[in-house]
């Protein structure tokens, strides 16, 4: 008693193989693919892209957190857009734009990083007839973001685009 067989992990991924290959609805094999990943620890980029907000709960700011080299792909992509109600990104935030990012200090546990680019949305602001929040408009604000406390309590490190 106390030992764990590891002849049943094989037999699982093997059904979880199989019942992505039997899926015939796009998501639902999408959602088992990324299932299957988590468990294997496959580790990819995900964005949550604050500047557009998808839906009547949607409040826009101005930057775009990304999470490199995470196991929690499908997790971050639900929840920026459950939660944050924003626009989802499998890979990285876009770079046009940038003025500059904050590189979180934080330690995941899966050993990924956290960056949050923040960019001129004056256009964006404009185009909506609001101010969008985190909005910035130069490098010297974007440095500020980054040594606020109130924002970053584990701290962050100011980074080039």
């Amino acid at each position: 008693m106390g030992q764990k067989s590891t002849k049943a992990v094989p037999r699982v991924l093997a059904a979880m193989a199989i019942l992505v290959m039997a899926t015939a609805s796009c998501r639902a094999g999408g959602w088992v693919a990324s299932v299957v990943g988590d468990v294997v620890g496959s580790k990819g980029d995900v964005a949550c892209d604050r500047r557009y907000g998808e839906g009547p709960e949607a409040d826009p700011a101005g930057f775009c957190q990304e999470v490199i080299d995470t196991v929690a792909v499908s997790q971050v992509g639900d929840d920026c857009r459950d939660n944050q109600h924003a626009h989802s990104i499998e890979g990285r935030c876009p770079r046009e734009g940038i003025i500059g990012g904050c590189k979180l200090s934080i330690t995941n546990d899966d050993g990924s990083e956290v960056y949050d680019w923040y960019y001129d949305v004056s256009d964006l602001e404009r185009a909506k007839n609001t101010e969008f929040e985190s909005s910035v408009k130069t490098v010297d604000e974007v440095r500020a973001k980054c040594a606020d406390r109130s924002r970053y309590d584990e701290g962050a490190e100011f980074v080039e685009p």
